[in-house]
């Protein structure tokens, strides 16, 4: 496999995947795919920009992880921008700015493998290999499987395999026209978690088993894989795909939860997007630089005394509250987002194992990560679910991963008080200014 310059490409790519909503009509400055698909290097980059788009503010780099945050019991907002008000108060309407910005965001990614899917096959180099274009399109496939994994559970009725209130299904290229793009309407959610899956069994197939944390490997695909049976429900397959990535010497439980933060990429790492002063989050900029993304009172006091996890929320000199510092780096800027790490595929499995009723295994692997955290382990397996809730809430705040956790389980209602319909964010208010859009917003709304 040949080794490129992320660097050096990373300019271009970012033009090629930059622009606007895959649905929306106004024209974009853009690299057009059959110029910018004339070698391999070419192919290089745009798979970069992926990853840049990945990282970018209305994605990964803090919409994603503050909105779901602010919207449930991990976070409060004490600042003035009125999309976190909103979503800090539990009504977010769809011209709410942060679900705008997670929609677009997810799109641009998808997108972009669209074009890199479509285009790679007919890139005339003769070095780059039949091996290494179904590793290319395989990459793309796994990055375009997580953002409609990202925007089921936003966005989808994703705990209903019947409902039709699944996702718009952009599987083709737009070629960079568009003025021209076909409106599409939403599919079922069975047809969007269809969709997911093929990207995924491709992804796995086609990616290397690798130690590379900071881009798509099998053992990613596999987690998604996991995850996407877990919200589908398909308990047994969630246990298999778990159980690979657990059982992958790559991958392993950190000894020490702070040095996961502390460091970049370490065995806990599944997948890490890794950022630079010249490639920055914004991760820091709400909870750190600003007085704004603040933990809840009431998740403070809910740690159990020597729990590790506990020091990651705490004072910054000079500054009042206490506050996040899983990413606390406010002078360069570069912190990472941890996607998926190791412990999350034990929850996966301890979920799963509860629903099917296996309450030893499910315990067992709950226990392995509350170990970690310096606690003795859950010596019975009663109140399970509400074990877990609690666990999973100490070992990912900050990380976004609260909300759709307990709308699977069932459980957002009661333990956020909020309407069922709000289990979810709404379709953005602008996808439906856009002449011909065939879009259904979700009930309530």
């Amino acid at each position: 496999m040949k080794i490129f310059n992320t660097k050096l490409i990373l300019t271009f790519s970012f033009l090629f995947v930059s622009a606007c909503s895959v649905l929306d009509h106004d024209p974009q400055d853009a690299i057009v795919p059959k110029q910018a698909f004339d070698s391999e290097s070419s192919v290089r980059s745009a798979i970069v920009g992926l990853y840049h788009q990945l990282q970018s503010d209305d994605y990964y780099g803090a919409s994603i992880q503050y909105a779901s945050d602010n919207y449930t019991d991990v976070s409060t907002y004490a600042g003035f921008n009125i999309e976190y008000q909103e979503a800090g108060e539990g009504i977010i309407p769809p011209t709410n700015l942060l679900v705008e910005k997670i929609w677009l965001g997810a799109y641009r990614v998808i997108n972009g493998a669209n074009e890199i899917v479509s285009g790679v096959p007919g890139v005339d180099d003769i070095g780059f290999t039949e091996d290494e274009r179904v590793a290319v399109i395989a990459e793309a496939k796994c990055l375009r499987g997580l953002g409609y994994l990202d925007l089921l559970v936003h966005f989808g009725e994703h705990w209903n395999l019947d409902s039709e209130y699944g996702l718009p299904l952009v599987t083709r290229s737009t070629n960079s026209d568009y003025a021209n793009v076909e409106m599409i309407s939403r599919s079922t959610v069975q047809e969007t978690y269809d969709f997911i899956l093929n990207d995924l069994e491709t992804a796995e197939a086609g990616l290397p088993n690798s130690d590379n944390r900071a881009v798509a490997t099998k053992a990613l695909a596999q987690s998604l894989l996991a995850k996407t049976y877990l919200h589908m429900k398909g308990y047994e397959s969630a246990i298999n795909y778990s159980t690979l990535v657990i059982d992958n010497a790559n991958y392993s439980l950190n000894p020490s939860f702070l040095d996961i933060f502390q460091s970049e990429l370490t065995n806990e790492s599944i997948f890490e997007l890794v950022s630079s002063s010249l490639d920055i989050s914004n991760l820091a900029l709400w909870t750190v630089l600003r007085d704004e993304v603040l933990p809840e009172e009431s998740l403070i006091a809910s740690f159990s005394e020597g729990d590790q996890r506990r020091e990651l929320i705490g004072n910054v000199e000079g500054k009042p509250y206490e506050r996040f510092l899983k990413a606390e780096d406010f002078s360069s800027h570069a912190n990472p987002a941890y996607i998926i790490r190791i412990a999350e595929l034990y929850f996966y499995r301890a979920e799963a194992n509860h629903f099917l009723g296996n309450s030893n295994d499910a315990l067992e692997n709950l226990n392995a990560v509350r170990t970690r955290a310096g606690l003795n382990p859950h010596a019975d397996s009663n109140n399970f679910l509400d074990k877990y809730i609690n666990e999973n809430k100490w070992e990912l705040f900050a990380e976004g991963k609260r909300l759709h956790t307990l709308v699977r389980i069932n459980k957002a209602e009661e333990i956020l008080e909020i309407e069922s319909f709000r289990k979810i964010y709404p379709i953005p208010a602008r996808e439906f200014e856009i002449d011909g859009n065939q879009l259904v917003q979700n009930p309530g709304y």
